[in-house]
């Protein structure tokens, strides 16, 4: 199942009521690492339709002068939307951060522990299975165009991206590794406590 913003705006509901401008303000910041920016008008649009299907409601709060506010609030409806997709298969996507990964540890307190664990060592096998298939495949740069020095230029440029984004993923795979780990230590406190 595909992260749409309605699954974002139900995430944030569990934690806060919120206006749609409160939303807009954590996508353009907080928000960034999970999901892509998105235009007052879409948030709106969405909060509205979202309420039309008995996701969402929300008070108003008067105020003097000035538009009153709608304050969101997740419905059991809703709340049972954000959980079908926070349980549903991770899709697999080829760039890591494009994942829903994030999105889903950010929820994992609304989670079964094991889903959670499960999840995150998917998308770890995952990137690791990418590592071995693109890490060390041939990326000589042939052309017919460049001069020899024109081409070795382009060579060390490729080189030089390839070792950007191979640093890049292995940063995002220890960093999983390392929040693999803290849900692990988290499953090992609970089985002390119940014991």
């Amino acid at each position: 199942m595909k992260m749409k913003l309605e699954h974002y705006i139900l995430g944030l509901l569990t934690i806060n009521p919120s206006t749609g401008y409160d939303i807009k303000k954590h996508l353009d910041t907080e928000g960034r690492f999970t999901r892509r920016r998105a235009p007052l008008s879409q948030i709106y649009n969405t909060l509205k339709r979202m309420r039309e299907n008995n996701l969402v409601t929300f008070v108003e709060e008067k105020r003097d002068g000035k538009p009153d506010l709608k304050i969101y609030s997740l419905t059991a409806k809703g709340k049972q939307f954000l959980m079908d997709y926070l349980s549903s298969p991770l899709e697999k996507s080829f760039r890591y951060n494009e994942s829903s990964i994030l999105f889903r540890i950010r929820y994992a307190f609304l989670m079964d522990l094991e889903m959670v664990i499960k999840q995150i060592q998917e998308e770890l096998d995952f990137r690791k299975k990418q590592i071995n298939k693109f890490r060390y495949r041939d990326r000589t740069v042939d052309s017919t165009n460049l001069s020899a020095d024109e081409l070795a230029y382009v060579q060390a440029i490729n080189d030089e991206l390839h070792s950007y984004g191979a640093s890049a993923m292995d940063l995002y795979v220890a960093r999983l590794q390392d929040i693999l780990t803290f849900f692990e230590n988290r499953k090992e406190e609970a089985k002390a406590i119940t014991a």
